[in-house]
């Protein structure tokens, strides 16, 4: 290769995929990096979840724009209403009807790169009979009975995927095809905290500090990501933020936790605590966030599921002096019910907030492009397969290593 034509390959973007040919002959190409798509709350068909399926295999066989994933995340409720605990005879056609439309795509991407982890519908064992409470202001029929692991086995054994419950786990890709540096994603089962007395927590926690040592101890590894279903921060329903105004044409919040503002709210996470106030709730967060601290290994990026719509929320916080936390948060819960979500407020909350429909998130998910300084970040609108803008025109942001949101892009 000439001295002129190395400065020429040399000059191109990190992680873009460049060649210049004549003939057929390449003379030189950039690695093409690591790019990862994150999808959840996927959990019945119908419209929303097709079109996303066909966005996301557009990129599978190259026919879109963004280019070609090489991991696929699963973000929890990846089966609606009680996972896969369901009679032994209706598993396979609630298997059929969420991942059907995802079937090409398992051709270009193998099970060993398609990770799903459990969310809190895939360990509800029954939802209670028709009843009500509160003179019929709250139907029992919306709330689960039990927990059973039965339906997290059965995932387990779907072909298509590398399903993650239980204890944490991980699992590492190179950053570009023969990279030594590489990314690393940290599975944790949030719902169990969620849905067990906090006295059984020690061992998952115990477990997640001890990964996240060995993880700091390896040199090659400079990105992470913490993968959970139930995120660390919500600006969505289970946030609070669920009261659609229409003189301010705004989503307002409603605490889901205060007997006298919100009865049906307090009752609810009485009997489930699945939203950011409930007690139990922060309990996990605080205990989440002391695992994190002790393993001593800087995490960029947690990625989460629970609330139905798209969030990019910076958390940045110091802490003794190390990086250790998730530096930003993203929450990408589109795949099949978009539900409220506050109005973006960038630079500190970016959003897919729809005003034009109640406040309605936009169905989609999140595309992240890992090179060596920094992780680009673009979320998509399922429905019309192009990025989406989150908040005065920024459709893409970058994170660097120390977790921090540096820039966001705006439309030109």
């Amino acid at each position: 290769m000439s001295r002129l034509l190395q400065i020429g390959c040399a000059v191109f973007a990190i992680g873009v995929t460049v060649a210049l040919r004549t003939g057929d002959h390449a003379f030189c190409q950039t690695p093409r990096p690591l790019t990862v798509v994150a999808i959840g709350d996927v959990g019945e068909g119908g419209k929303v979840l097709r079109h996303n399926a066909e966005t996301l295999l557009e990129m599978a066989n190259g026919m879109n724009d963004a280019g070609v994933f090489d991991v696929l995340l699963f973000l929890g409720d990846n089966f609606y209403e009680t996972g896969l605990n369901l009679p032994e005879e209706d598993v396979e056609g609630k298997v059929k009807e969420v991942l059907g439309p995802f079937r090409e795509i398992f051709d270009f991407v193998p099970p060993d790169r398609v990770h799903a982890i459990s969310g809190n519908h895939d360990y509800y064992r029954t939802l209670a009979l028709k009843t009500s409470l509160l003179f019929g202001l709250v139907s029992l029929a919306e709330l689960p009975v039990g927990m059973s692991d039965k339906g997290n086995r059965r995932a387990a054994e779907i072909e298509f995927w590398t399903y993650h419950s239980g204890y944490p786990s991980s699992v590492a890709y190179p950053i570009s095809e023969g990279s030594a540096v590489s990314a690393e994603f940290i599975f944790v089962d949030s719902p169990v905290f969620l849905r067990t007395d906090p006295a059984r927590w020690r061992g998952a926690l115990d477990s997640l500090s001890r990964l996240l040592r060995r993880s700091a101890l390896r040199r090659g590894v400079i990105w992470r990501s913490l993968v959970m279903h139930h995120p660390i921060r919500s600006v969505g329903v289970h946030g609070g933020y669920s009261i659609w105004d229409d003189e301010t044409r705004t989503v307002e919040y409603l605490t889901n936790c205060d007997r006298d503002s919100n009865a049906v709210g307090w009752l609810k996470n009485w009997l489930d605590p699945e939203d950011c106030c409930a007690d139990r709730y922060r309990w996990y967060i605080d205990s989440l966030q002391a695992a994190v601290d002790r393993g001593g290994a800087t995490i960029q990026i947690a990625l989460s599921g629970h609330d139905h719509s798209l969030q990019l929320l910076p958390l940045r916080e110091q802490h003794d002096g190390l990086n250790v936390r998730p530096g930003v948060q993203v929450v990408s819960g589109a795949g099949a019910r978009p539900s409220r979500v506050r109005l973006p407020l960038p630079p500190r909350e970016f959003t897919s907030s729809n005003a034009a429909g109640e406040g309605i998130s936009f169905p989609g998910f999140v595309q992240m492009k890992f090179a060596r300084e920094r992780v680009r970040l673009i979320f998509f609108n399922g429905s019309e397969a192009r990025p989406l803008d989150m908040g005065g025109g920024a459709l893409e942001f970058w994170i660097d290593r120390k977790g921090n949101l540096v820039e966001a892009a705006k439309q030109q």
